[in-house]
């Protein structure tokens, strides 16, 4: 039992924040933010967009995109830690807001950046036990919420964004999601957390040295388990959060950065919505081609950590 990819959608909100603009509202610099960060942009929402407008948007795309409606769909996950309200959950908003007919079951999933490998992971074991012949998976983020923009460590790290895919059914298992691996330590709660005032709580240095760790620790895990190497990998996509991250990790793969997919400079770190909006980055532009091999990992708060494989 397998799955393949049929169809995508992103949208980012029509506000860029450029490091310029933060130079005008805080003290630091485009130089500061860049040469830490990798970060020049990042999309901000508009106050009165909400999570499920995002959702929602990114969501029609990809049916669009697929050519199917909303009633073709047998199940939504939606990858988000910022949803405005504490219930219903987003994905129920959005079947709704598309007009379901079907009664098509919805959840979220609070993986934080590593949501959507969590959504991916849940996925790979329903197709694989026949339980649903269609899934969309949306990440769907609106990190401006806790952002406390007179802390320059963290202001400068985030943006908004949602994605969508569709997988549905197939016979080959050598197609779509392959395999996966999710992890959590909740002992590391402190490195990086939201407080009850909404605002983000992070320790730079630890997060940095687990995240370079623990990314590069699911990447080998996924491509031994599927019995593959970093030779066999046409394409990784890993959590978008901070190009250094990103160069570390290449590293401890043996991994070339030319086959390594950036969107962190324009997107800044959008947590949940990260590595769909990424795909759909790559796939709009013809960066990633029809049969090519993804290797997709991610980490996040929790701590949370993760790996797909995933042949488009």
């Amino acid at each position: 039992m397998g799955s393949r990819l049929v169809g995508y959608g992103s949208y980012l909100p029509e506000h860029i924040m450029t490091n310029q603009d933060f130079e005008r509202l805080m003290d630091t610099t485009d130089e500061w933010i860049t040469s830490r960060t990798g970060i020049k942009t990042r999309h901000f929402a508009r106050d009165d967009e909400t999570v499920v407008d995002m959702a929602t948007i990114a969501a029609q795309r990809a049916l669009d995109n697929a050519k199917l409606t909303i009633n073709d769909i047998d199940l939504i996950m939606v990858a988000t830690t910022t949803p405005e309200l504490d219930f219903p959950s987003v994905g129920v908003q959005v079947s709704g807001r598309l007009g379901a007919k079907n009664n098509l079951p919805a959840f979220d999933l609070r993986g934080a950046c590593t949501g959507y490998i969590y959504a991916l992971h849940c996925a790979r074991g329903f197709f694989t036990a026949g339980m649903h012949q269609r899934i969309m998976i949306i990440g769907a983020e609106k990190m401006t919420r806790f952002i406390d923009m007179s802390d320059r460590s963290t202001a400068v790290l985030f943006g908004d964004g949602a994605g969508a895919l569709i997988f549905e059914h197939s016979s080959s298992g050598y197609s779509g999601i392959i395999d996966t691996v999710v992890m959590a330590d909740g002992n590391e709660f402190e490195c990086l957390h939201g407080t009850p005032d909404h605002r983000i709580a992070m320790n730079g240095p630890e997060t940095y040295k687990k995240a370079v760790q623990c990314m590069p620790d699911a990447a080998r895990y996924i491509m031994k388990h599927a019995g593959i190497t970093a030779e066999n990998i046409d394409w990784i996509i890993p959590h978008q959060a901070n190009l250094r991250i990103i160069h570390s990790c290449a590293a401890h793969l043996a991994f070339p950065m030319d086959k390594i997919l950036i969107t962190v400079d324009q997107h800044a770190n959008t947590s949940g919505a990260s590595g769909v909006l990424a795909l759909a980055y790559a796939l709009d532009n013809d960066i990633i081609q029809h049969g090519q091999l993804i290797l997709y990992p991610a980490f996040g708060s929790g701590l949370t950590w993760g790996a797909a494989l995933i042949r488009i």
